[in-house]
């Protein structure tokens, strides 16, 4: 039996001489993955430009009830223009996906989730947007998805961000994991923003820096395999120095 799915590729990777193997998030069954069959008849459209990280696409499959199932078709549920051109925006698509695959680990649809990435890395592809903040709340927006959203926001009375309790309190004594004023403060600001104005939050590289690692911490507290990000130096690179 056939059946379709939109999925975001979140992982790649070569199987045997002409089979790639990916790890999907898709719309209908959450976490998937799938095989298929890389054409070595150049008469014929190749799939590999539609495997690219976070892509996203229409695959039509079979495979019962198998674990990989067997792509019979895919073509893209959305045409990339500005990232695939940008090596900045290119960087963030790598490092994000990178975190989604630590992430997205269970196999059960999530329309609302599914719908936030798919709108999401649409308005990252738009030529006018630069995206320098883009990864920072995305990452928190994420949180809210899969369930260690923050609870309250920063004030006078709660300064102090406790990442072992996702919220804000008087102070963070006997806390190893914590956010600070001023950095608080601008963390709070991320949360209250959308995507669009949370480019508009001044930040410099070491500020920027300094968050998207306390972020990072923020989510290897709530995940065990959340360590290393091996396309994290990269982002840094571009958008932090």
């Amino acid at each position: 039996m056939t059946e379709k799915t939109k999925a975001v590729i979140l992982q790649a990777h070569k199987y045997g001489d002409n089979k790639l193997i990916l790890n999907t998030f898709s719309e209908k069954f959450g976490r998937m993955s799938f095989s298929v069959v890389i054409s070595q008849n150049k008469n014929r459209t190749s799939v590999l430009p539609y495997c690219q990280p976070l892509f996203q696409n229409e695959i039509e499959y079979t495979g019962g009830n198998s674990e990989i199932k067997k792509v019979k078709s895919i073509s893209p549920a959305f045409n990339y223009v500005s990232i695939p051109k940008s090596p900045a925006k290119m960087s963030v698509v790598m490092f994000l996906s990178e975190c989604l695959l630590k992430t997205l680990t269970y196999s059960e649809g999530n329309s609302d989730l599914y719908g936030f990435l798919s709108t999401s890395l649409q308005l990252l592809d738009e030529e006018s947007f630069n995206g320098r903040n883009f990864h920072l709340k995305f990452l928190m927006q994420l949180s809210k998805y899969i369930g260690f959203y923050p609870y309250n926001r920063f004030s006078k009375e709660d300064p102090c961000f406790d990442i072992s309790k996702s919220k804000f309190c008087q102070d963070v004594r006997g806390s190893l994991h914590f956010i600070r004023p001023p950095y608080s403060e601008i963390f709070s600001k991320i949360l209250d923003s959308d995507i669009l104005t949370c480019e508009d939050i001044p930040l410099n590289g070491s500020e920027r820096s300094f968050l998207l690692e306390k972020i990072l911490d923020y989510y290897r507290y709530n995940f065990e395999n959340f360590r290393e990000i091996r396309s994290l130096d990269i982002l840094q690179t571009v958008f932090h120095d």
